[in-house]
């Protein structure tokens, strides 16, 4: 088994897949909390400040309060053409958009690039040189022969290896707004019809 392989073996993929959905689980989790908060704060008016009115019993069902309205005054004619001062009274909840936030896509993208290379280089020179050369001498040894050889043999070898790794882990998380709950639709539907115009006493 080549070393790549046992590479790619010993790489937590359980860890890195399962943490970036567990993360975007506890995200949808903390959106969601997000928009009880919004809908506690901004849309109704606590009985009792100091407490956290839809999480005081967890063994029991939420008192919500008192809805929070919003009062606008403003010149209005009324059937005598006269300029008559009208206030109108709209929950604010009806007013405002509501974070509503969901986890529409993630994405996760991880790349490992493993080089494992061996390199064997074998470099052989091999060299020959041979020398004659005679001269003449005395009657008894009329001749002479000098005779010099040279050899030269070279071998060279070179062994190299890489070994490169490259980890890279991008994650891409797209949120949207999402679609109000029935029962929050059906809510803001109450309270729409609950705003009235009426004359203000002078």
């Amino acid at each position: 088994m080549s070393r790549a392989v046992q590479e790619l073996k010993q790489i937590p993929f359980g860890y890195l897949i399962g943490e970036p959905l567990k993360a975007a689980v506890e995200a949808q989790a903390i959106a969601a909390k997000t928009t009880i908060e919004f809908i506690e704060k901004v849309g109704f008016v606590p009985a009792d400040e100091d407490q956290d009115m839809l999480f005081i019993d967890e063994t029991k069902d939420a008192d919500a309060g008192t809805v929070r309205n919003v009062t606008f005054k403003y010149i209005k004619k009324d059937e005598n053409n006269a300029d008559v001062e009208h206030s109108l009274s709209v929950p604010i909840l009806s007013i405002v958009p509501i974070p509503v936030l969901r986890i529409d896509e993630v994405t996760i993208d991880f790349t490992a690039k493993i080089n494992d290379t061996i390199e064997n280089t074998t470099k052989t020179g091999f060299q020959l040189t041979a020398d004659v050369a005679g001269k003449y001498k005395s009657w008894w040894s009329p001749i002479s022969l000098e005779f010099r050889t040279s050899m030269k043999y070279e071998t060279a070898s070179q062994v190299s290896a890489r070994y490169t790794r490259d980890y890279t882990m991008s994650i891409h998380v797209r949120a949207v707004q999402d679609d109000i709950p029935a029962g929050l639709s059906r809510v803001l539907d109450i309270l729409e019809s609950s705003i009235k115009e009426s004359k203000v006493a002078p």
